[in-house]
């Protein structure tokens, strides 16, 4: 199973200024991701997508294992998709269809290593083509599809969501659906305190 994992680090952000810098527990925040990614066996490439020097540089002085994709202006617009940048990253990077994609946003800097490893492990095993992390909230939205925990039981009175933690799809669910969900949707439970998406300041003191 090909495995390639995008980081992707816009520069601007409406809610916290240069966030993908900014101090978290003494590191910048994208530096948790970025060293995440290197614990990973069996990913082909790391891909860093950003628009900024500064991010760029750096992610060079994190390691030198990255593929660095200096973004166009077009992509680095606030209403820029994130499945626009990446269907714009699987173009250039020519990668193949049944090529599996592990999207780790840097706003969720205490994700679990081994939730992500479980993740990849029973893809590979039952060959589904997109799981996502999701956490149980009070008051949030209930996912609308059908769903499937692969890891825990889901109560009936669960309010489950989306946490933007663990992203991982197969290529040519995007490229052929334009999407990186499937009904079934596969979806693996995080515990809240790892599933923390830093979206504004007061979120930096979790």
């Amino acid at each position: 199973m090909n495995i390639i994992c995008l980081i992707l680090a816009r520069k601007n952000s409406k809610r916290i200024i240069n966030k993908n810098l900014i101090n978290f527990k003494g590191k910048p925040l994208i530096y948790w991701s970025l060293k995440q990614s290197l614990r990973l066996k069996n990913i082909d490439k790391v891909i860093i997508s950003s628009d900024s020097n500064e991010i760029i540089n750096f992610v060079k002085k994190v390691s030198n294992k990255f593929v660095i994709n200096k973004r166009p202006k077009y992509l680095s617009k606030d209403k820029t998709t994130s499945e626009a940048t990446i269907k714009y990253l699987i173009k250039k990077y020519k990668i193949k269809e049944n090529t599996y994609i592990l999207l780790l946003q840097p706003t969720s800097p205490l994700r679990k290593i081994d939730d992500v490893k479980k993740i990849i492990n029973f893809t590979r095993k039952y060959k589904t083509n997109s799981i996502h992390s999701v956490s149980v909230y009070k008051g949030k939205k209930i996912l609308r599809k059908k769903i499937i925990s692969i890891n825990k039981k889901i109560n009936k009175n669960h309010n489950l969501s989306i946490n933007g933690s663990i992203y991982f799809f197969k290529t040519e669910l995007l490229v052929k659906k334009n999407s990186i969900y499937e009904t079934p949707q596969f979806v693996y439970i995080t515990a809240k305190k790892n599933s923390l998406d830093i979206d504004n300041y007061s979120d930096l003191k979790k």
